[in-house]
């Protein structure tokens, strides 16, 4: 019986993977003092709307509530990886200020967002940008970690633990180019 157990869940574990193979971007968990940097260099306030797309396993979403006391919404199309941020927020006691719902990044929502959050392959975010663009408001701000918006100049470039580039732009009239 034992061994039907584990084929059943090695046989459910390779699907999991090939599925995960297939999206745009891989999970990677970012480390704690990265996940601190970009929400220090978006310059994160109290009550902000933070929406992390691609939020794999809710750490920024956690984060930017029970540090930066923002609001937080984290987008993830696994839904395994949703039901561990769920518990893991849960579990971090910011249930009233973070949650992580099943969704594709290229159809949700961000308009009421503060901050949009990204770490995602260079193809993503190139393929997000027409609707970050149409849907943030003026001085939103997108960090990206590690991938630039294609022909957008950033208007922080900082560095992540591991020397990684951390890319924070604010929306305005010329598309991520607008001083404060």
């Amino acid at each position: 019986m034992a061994w039907a157990i584990g084929i059943v869940f090695g046989g459910l574990t390779a699907l999991w993977i090939a599925w995960n193979l297939t999206l745009d971007a891989l999970w990677q968990p970012t480390d704690r003092v990265t996940v601190r940097r970009l929400l220090f260099l978006a310059e994160l306030q109290p009550d902000e709307h933070v929406i992390d797309l691609g939020c794999g396993d809710g750490r920024i979403v956690i984060a930017a509530a029970k540090e930066f006391d923002a609001r937080a919404t984290g987008i993830e199309i696994d839904p395994f990886r949703v039901l561990l941020a769920n518990l893991w927020i849960r579990l971090s006691r910011v249930s009233n200020r973070a949650r992580v719902r099943r969704g594709n990044m290229y159809t949700a929502d961000v308009s009421d967002a503060d901050v949009v959050v990204l770490f995602l392959s260079a193809t993503s975010n190139f393929r997000l940008q027409e609707r970050l663009r149409r849907q943030l408001a003026p001085g939103a701000r997108i960090v990206s970690y590690y991938h630039p918006m294609w022909g957008w100049q950033p208007d922080v470039v900082g560095e992540a633990r591991g020397g990684h580039p951390i890319y924070v732009y604010r929306m305005g009239d010329d598309l991520g180019r607008s001083s404060r």
